[in-house]
């Protein structure tokens, strides 16, 4: 266990459908009821980034919790540099079913609105690339969370899969929480017709979602340890995110601080 500046950063686990889940927390030092926030890691897993950012968004006055999803997979790398090999951790990702991803985050959500420091209707969830893919599907399929929060998250795969079968974007009619979907125009990824296409079945839906796109960014433009990271935007981005928050935990977030 970790003491920053009042933040308080341990590994924990939750009970997951199958396996103990490991989730890396980072909450203020105190016992007040707040808001919580699920954070879904890149392709990447729970790294230093992932941390740092955990940390960030504790600092605002959440409880914040990321679960490392790919525990559980044999092909899950222990050494630490073959986790930074993209190659090998989307050989790890597209081998767990979504469903199974989902689930686990499901059982996490459960355990965490039960905790006496938690306010149980303001667990929003957050995910960033293959998270933010994850963060969307995982909203629409758990109606007690509050709010989700994609970055640059696929919203179409390049092919579907038995364990990736359904495409993002055919999660929209059953989203019932807010979302804000952060996006970059020069993403190789994510082109500006799949952006349109969400758009068209988020509001066939009738959902409550916001869409920004920052036209001369990168994919992953916001993590300051890759190549792809801009200052400006990631910035701007980061003050968007922590409005949403605070619109729709109904509690500003700096009152938390």
């Amino acid at each position: 266990m970790e003491t920053a500046k009042s933040i308080v950063t341990e590994w924990i686990t939750f009970e997951g459908p199958t396996y103990k889940i490991p989730v890396y927390t980072a909450q203020p030092g105190h016992e007040k009821k707040l808001p919580a926030l699920i954070l879904i890691h890149e392709i990447f897993g729970v790294s230093e980034h992932i941390k740092e950012l955990a940390t960030r968004f504790a600092k605002q006055g959440l409880r914040v919790f990321a679960p490392e999803l790919f525990a559980a997979s044999p092909a899950f790398p222990k050494d630490p540099a073959k986790k930074e090999d993209l190659d090998t951790m989307r050989e790890v990702w597209s081998s767990i079913p979504d469903t199974v991803l989902i689930d686990d985050l499901k059982a996490i959500l459960l355990q965490i609105q039960k905790s006496p420091n938690i306010i149980p209707d303001a667990v929003g969830t957050i995910g960033y690339c293959m998270g933010g893919a994850i963060a969307f599907m995982f909203a629409a399929s758990a109606q007690e969370i509050s709010f989700a929060i994609d970055y640059y998250g696929r919203i179409k795969y390049p092919q579907l899969t038995e364990a990736k079968p359904t495409h993002p974007l055919d999660f929209s009619s059953s989203l019932k929480c807010p979302l804000l979907s952060i996006f970059a125009g020069q993403d190789e990824l994510i082109t500006p017709a799949h952006i349109e296409l969400l758009k068209a079945k988020l509001e066939a839906a009738e959902a409550d979602f916001e869409v920004k796109v920052f036209e001369n960014a990168p994919h992953a433009f916001f993590n300051d340890t890759r190549e792809h990271y801009q200052p400006q935007a990631a910035s701007q981005a980061w003050n968007i995110t922590l409005n949403f928050i605070e619109e729709h935990t109904r509690i500003p977030v700096a009152e938390h601080k």
